[in-house]
C-alpha cells in the first residue's frame, strides 16, 4: 500500500512540474505563432501561383509581355517563346535585351549571340528582321 502511495505522489509530483515548467498558455501562444505564419506563407504562395497562372494564360494567348525584373532578359525561356520570325531587331530587343554579342554579316544577315551554357542565338537576315533562333 505504501509503494502505491508513494508512485502515486512520484507521478502527482512529475504532472504538478510539467504543468509548471510546461503551462499550456505558452505552448498555445506559440501554436498560434506557428499558425500565423503558415497562414501568411499560404497567402503569399496563393498569390505567387494566381500571378504564374495569369503568365500561362497569356503565353497561351499568344499576348504575354517579356517577363522583365531582370537586366539579362534573355535568361528567362519564357521570353524566348514570345519570339515570331518577322520580328524586328528593335522588337527582339524590346524582349531579350541588347545582345551582350553581335556577329555582324552585311550579306546573309546578322546573328545575335546571347552567351550561357547551352547559348542563345536569334538570326536576322540582311533587312534586320528575325529568321530563326535558338533558345537558351
Amino acid at each position: 500500500m505504501n509503494e502505491k502511495r508513494n508512485c502515486f505522489f512520484s507521478w502527482l509530483s512529475v504532472l504538478i512540474i510539467l504543468s509548471v515548467a510546461f503551462p499550456t498558455s505558452v505552448l498555445s501562444q506559440d501554436l498560434n505563432q506557428k499558425i500565423k505564419k503558415l497562414e501568411q506563407m499560404m497567402t503569399q504562395l496563393e498569390q505567387r501561383i494566381e500571378k504564374l497562372e495569369g503568365i500561362i494564360l497569356e503565353l497561351q494567348k499568344g499576348q504575354a509581355k517579356p517577363i522583365m525584373g531582370s537586366r539579362d532578359k534573355w535568361k528567362d525561356k519564357a521570353n524566348w517563346r514570345l519570339l515570331k520570325k518577322g520580328m524586328s531587331k528593335k522588337e527582339v530587343e524590346q524582349i531579350l535585351g541588347t545582345p551582350p554579342k553581335i556577329v555582324a554579316n552585311a550579306y546573309y544577315g546578322d546573328i545575335w549571340l546571347y552567351p550561357d551554357l547551352q547559348g542563345g542565338n536569334a538570326s536576322f537576315d540582311k533587312d534586320g528582321i528575325l529568321t530563326s533562333w535558338k533558345e537558351i
